[in-house]
C-alpha cells in the first residue's frame, strides 16, 4: 500500500509540472502542544520529575503555480515528536511521521494555507526500563497550516501554525497510538509567486 501512494504521490507531481512555473521548497522546525493516546488512553506523568515538550520537522517539495493560479502541488515530509524526560535524562519519546502528498493555496500573497495527507509510520523510544516500544504497521497521518510568508523575490521566512494528527498500530502489541499536535513553526521557502 505504501508503494502505491508513493507512485500515486509522484505521477500526479509529474502531471501537474507540466503546467507549473518552478520549482516549491520549505523546510524548518516548530514547537508546541502534543497529546498523544495508547488505546484511547491520553499518555501522561504525574511526577513533578517529568517535563514535556513537542517539537516538529516539516519538508515540502513539489511545483507551482499551477495553471496560473496561487496554487501548488507539493510531496511532504512531516515528522512530529512528543518527548517526556526527567532530571536523570531518562525519557520516553512518542514519534509520528507523515510521508503523503499535499497542496499549498496562496489567498493573498501575504498568507499560506496548506494541507497534507498520507501513510504514516511510528518511531517511538525510551530509556526507561520496563517499557518497550514497537514500531507501527503503517497508519495515516495528516496536516494543516497557515503561515505569514514573509520574503522577497522567490525567497521568504514561514512563520505559521499547523496542527498534525497521525494514528497508528503498534506491531506486536496491536495498540493504537493517536498523536495530535498543535504548535508554531518557522522554515525556509523557495518558491515562485
Amino acid at each position: 500500500m505504501k508503494k502505491f501512494l508513493i507512485l500515486g504521490f509522484l505521477i500526479a507531481i509529474a502531471l501537474t509540472s507540466v503546467n507549473a512555473q518552478g520549482l516549491y521548497f520549505d523546510a524548518g522546525i516548530g514547537v508546541g502542544l502534543p497529546t498523544t493516546k495508547l488505546s484511547g488512553t491520553k499518555v501522561s506523568f504525574s511526577s513533578a520529575n517529568f517535563t514535556e515538550i513537542g517539537y516538529d520537522l516539516g519538508l515540502k517539495v513539489g511545483f507551482g503555480p499551477i495553471v496560473g493560479l496561487p496554487l501548488y502541488a507539493v510531496g511532504a515530509f512531516g515528522f512530529t515528536g512528543h518527548r517526556f524526560s526527567d532530571s536523570a535524562n531518562d525519557h520516553i519519546t512518542f514519534n509520528s511521521f507523515l510521508l503523503g502528498g499535499g497542496v499549498i493555496f496562496y489567498p493573498i500573497p501575504l498568507i499560506q494555507v496548506a494541507g497534507s495527507i498520507g501513510y504514516s509510520f511510528v518511531a517511538n523510544d525510551t530509556s526507561i526500563p520496563g517499557f518497550t516500544f514497537y514500531k507501527s504497521e503503517g497508519g495515516f497521518a495528516y496536516e494543516v497550516s497557515v503561515a505569514a510568508d514573509l520574503g522577497f523575490g522567490n525567497s521568504g521566512i514561514l512563520l505559521g501554525a499547523k496542527y498534525f494528527g497521525a494514528i497508528n498500530t503498534l506491531e506486536t502489541s496491536k495498540v493504537k497510538q493517536d498523536q495530535s499536535y498543535i504548535g508554531v513553526f518557522v522554515r525556509y521557502a523557495l518558491r515562485n509567486k
